[in-house]
């Protein structure tokens, strides 16, 4: 029997009269919002559901709140802006990939002079390191799919639906070390090659000043004679608290 869409059946009738109208087994054919969201994210994720994308967007959004999430963070993007959820949903699928998204190529990208970006070209796995890949990659992919579950529940059936400031409580709690595991992630997606997909545009590098790769180009003279070391962070605001649910989490 072809599942009909919710939304197609109330064009047609009341909810008063849609007992009347379809028999109960077509009614129970019918995808569940949740459902229908999930069937229409197919094909944007290698691995998340719509939903699962959504929690992991909302959630990495709080760890590292950008001006959408936080006014206080305006002119710092966050994990929203670069794209976090695309760069985990990409090293959770990498192995379904031909070849593999883990090794990026090179030696340079086409960011500083050269012609073409040799990063795109990803390196073959040997056998060896396909197995080590997939074992460690099964057991994030369990973890963000117990997780998310986690999040939702703990939120009150849908941690999308949650405010923000529930949100922050549902995370503090860290279930399962669940949190700690994807500010992890979401740190990488940040500030990492923008060939794994998160970095979107560039703009981990560029909030905090950091030219990426450079070759071959390379740097000036002037720009290494210059150079006086790295800038002493002084974390506050949301950067402070986040520090602060990392040493609980880690029991400190």
């Amino acid at each position: 029997m072809r599942s009909l869409e919710r939304r197609q059946v109330l064009k047609t009738a009341s909810l008063a009269g849609l007992g009347l109208l379809l028999p109960p087994e077509l009614l129970r054919a019918a995808p569940s919002p949740r459902d229908a969201e999930d069937v229409a994210g197919r094909g944007r994720w290698l691995v998340f559901t719509a939903h699962q994308a959504a929690v992991v967007e909302e959630a990495t959004a709080r760890l590292i709140p950008g001006p959408l999430d936080d006014p206080s963070e305006r002119g710092h993007p966050g994990a929203r802006e670069a794209d976090v959820t695309r760069y985990i949903d990409t090293m959770l699928g990498a192995l379904s990939l031909s070849p593999a998204k883990v090794f990026a190529g090179g030696p340079f990208s086409n960011r500083a002079g050269n012609p073409s970006d040799d990063m795109a070209e990803f390196i073959g796995l040997t056998p060896g390191q396909a197995y080590g890949w997939k074992r460690r990659i099964a057991g994030w992919r369990h973890q963000y799919s117990v997780g998310i579950a986690s999040l939702d529940r703990a939120a009150g059936g849908s941690f999308i639906r949650a405010t923000a400031a529930e949100r922050d409580a549902v995370l503090a709690r860290n279930e399962e070390g669940f949190v700690s595991l994807l500010f992890a992630h979401a740190i990488e997606g940040m500030y990492s090659n923008p060939e794994y997909g998160g970095n979107a545009g560039l703009v981990g590098w560029r909030d905090i000043k950091f030219p990426g790769d450079v070759q071959p180009r390379g740097y000036s003279d002037a720009e290494v004679s210059r150079s006086d070391g790295p800038d002493r962070y002084e974390p506050a605001g949301a950067a402070a608290k986040l520090l602060n649910l990392i040493k609980i989490s880690n029991g400190r």
